[in-house]
């Protein structure tokens, strides 16, 4: 392990929070387009999006949208507050589309 780590195969380890333990239960991927793709608009939505807690991975991303979020918070009226206050209000952002998961599924036995 301490050759991986060295090497640089392994970056690092991480915890796996039960999100529902910690007022997350719901689960929304958001697909953002942002108004114009300059590099100041693009630095501008990233710096913002980063500060936000509720956004647990963002994902720059080629297709219909430009970012691609996995956002976590406690139920749906949170995340329409959320969406309607924090993410829609980002520089530079035309539309967010949201989607809901209803289960997640992993192959990974634990």
């Amino acid at each position: 392990m301490r050759q991986l780590e060295e090497a640089g195969v392994i970056r690092g380890y991480r915890e796996l929070i039960d999100p529902a333990t910690v007022g997350r239960s719901l689960r929304v991927f958001a697909g953002v387009r942002l108004m114009r793709h300059t590099r100041a608009n693009v630095v501008a939505f990233e710096r913002g999006v980063t500060q936000l807690p509720e956004v647990v991975a963002c994902h720059h991303i080629t297709g219909n949208f430009a970012y691609l979020l996995q956002v976590e918070v406690a139920d749906l009226p949170a995340y329409e507050d959320f969406h309607a206050n924090q993410l829609a209000s980002l520089p530079g952002v035309a539309t967010v589309t949201s989607y809901v998961t209803m289960k997640t599924l992993s192959a990974d036995p634990t």
